[in-house]
């Protein structure tokens, strides 16, 4: 490994950051020291590589999708190579090493939450647990699998993500995540050897191959918990609530809410054991609407079959919003009434409904990190370059969450990565057309000494106006 002591790398969107523009303020290059990522990325044992400090690459790779980016391929085809000393290779490299991603994104999380005071409002504060498949088009890469997407309503060839998010009163902010593998997978699928048997990598992929859904869930709130993240209750969709997940929610000391499936399952009520559907037959004439829901609810306490206690919230007509919708895919038949489960006997029935509806904001966060952030379009065959990649969007969705919450007017993480992007575009704009004029002045002058054979004198004036051009401020802009 190259570990020659290098300048100090410049990306295209640092060098355009370190101008200072008055009337252009690229949030995020203010932010990577406020919530001190070289500190985090230090601590985690990633430190330099081949020459460039993994600060300097990682805020290239996280601005790109700013900047409409989408790969470093990409970036190298822009034009704007004059920019930055890392060659592509560099990239790639610190992709696809076996950094400790998980430590690094823990120790900034938990920074963002300290600075966000996610202490004090640990009674509203909720976990939420989904999962999300990203699907890959490659054959090769390795550890793919068959996993079912029920979105297309089949098994696609990617992976499963197992993710942690924690929603406070003012946003959503992911925790942390946990890839899953079945054992389908195509011929061409290989398997990821890691260098260090026992780092970080290869307890991801041990994990992923040994833990069932479930498992990975309660490892992911246990790691959260140990983090000293504060909150009261864990919010799940239908295919996590049963009564083991929810036994193993209160053993630490923590509430589930989640909504049931019309299965087979029993529940205690009353001394006689009925599933789902026949509680609901013997309770419907007791529904009655609430004024702030504007649909019939009724409320009944049961007990499962380990022992756990819960409320199960009947709702009539109740309609959960379509993360993504396939155009011409055929949709569901939407239930008539929905059933909500919780372990929290102090809550009414209005609240655990309120409390359930905030589980949709990891499907909004699914969604727009997929649009916008990258989530999923890792094309590297590398199973360590798509650990980072995720990461990576985790990150910037945090920050984006993070100003959110610091700038409220934004309203949407939506709103606030258009706004960026706008910026992080028209600075980059202006440093590009700035280099254009001086590289043409340059030459100008350059083949007019060549010309008339001016002397050394003259190559001084030159080399002193090229020195002056590097410290001017182009298009500060007016009023008007």
């Amino acid at each position: 490994m190259d570990t020659t002591k290098r300048g100090s790398f410049q990306g295209q969107i640092e060098t355009v950051l370190r101008m200072s523009l008055s009337d252009l303020d690229l949030r995020i290059k203010k932010l990577f020291p406020v919530l001190r990522v070289k500190s985090h990325l230090t601590a985690a044992g990633i430190r330099r590589w081949d020459g460039y400090a993994p600060i300097h690459l990682m805020f290239v790779l996280v601005t790109l999708a700013f900047l409409k980016i989408t790969s470093v391929h990409e970036l190298m085809k822009q034009g704007v190579s004059s920019f930055y000393q890392a060659h592509k290779d560099t990239f790639y490299r610190f992709k696809n090493g076996e950094w400790g991603w998980r430590p690094f994104y823990w120790r900034f999380i938990r920074h963002l939450g300290s600075k966000l005071t996610w202490s004090e409002t640990r009674n509203e504060n909720c976990f939420i647990i989904d999962t999300s498949v990203l699907a890959k088009r490659g054959k090769s890469m390795e550890q793919l699998s068959y996993v079912y997407d029920h979105t297309q309503r089949k098994s696609v060839n990617g992976y499963e993500l197992v993710a942690l998010g924690l929603i406070t009163p003012t946003n959503f902010y992911p925790l942390d995540f946990c890839h899953r593998f079945s054992d389908k997978r195509h011929q061409q699928a290989r398997d990821a050897v890691p260098l260090n048997p026992t780092g970080s990598l290869a307890k991801r992929i041990g994990e992923a191959r040994a833990l069932t859904k479930i498992e990975l869930a309660v490892k992911l709130l246990k790691e959260a918990l140990a983090k000293g993240i504060a909150a009261s209750h864990v919010l799940v969709d239908a295919w996590f609530t049963s009564p083991k997940f929810c036994q193993a929610v209160r053993e630490l000391n923590l509430h589930a809410i989640g909504r049931l499936k019309n299965g087979k399952t029993r529940y205690l009520y009353e001394g006689t054991w009925l599933n789902l559907s026949q509680l609901y037959h013997a309770l419907k004439g007791t529904l009655i609407k609430d004024p702030q829901l504007g649909c019939p609810v009724a409320a009944v306490s049961v007990a499962c079959r380990n022992g756990v206690e819960g409320i199960i919230v009947f709702v009539k007509g109740y309609k959960e919003p379509e993360a993504e919708s396939l155009a011409g895919a055929r949709k569901n038949p939407e239930p008539k009434w929905a059933a909500i489960f919780s372990t929290d006997p102090m809550l009414s029935a209005r609240e655990i409904v309120k409390k359930y509806i905030l589980r949709w904001s990891i499907e909004v966060f699914f969604k727009e990190a997929k649009q916008r952030l990258g989530l999923g379009k890792e094309q590297s065959r590398c199973f360590a370059a798509q650990v980072y990649s995720t990461t990576q969007a985790f990150l910037r969705y945090s920050i984006l969450a993070y100003l959110l919450d610091k700038e409220p007017a934004h309203g949407t993480i939506g709103t606030m990565f258009h706004q960026i992007a706008q910026e992080a575009g028209a600075i980059t704009f202006c440093d590009r057309l700035w280099d254009y004029f001086s590289t043409v002045l340059r030459r100008c002058l350059e083949t007019l000494a060549q010309f008339l054979n001016l002397g050394p004198e003259f190559r001084e004036c030159l080399d002193a106006v090229a020195a002056a051009f590097k410290h001017v401020t182009p298009l500060q802009g007016c009023e008007t």
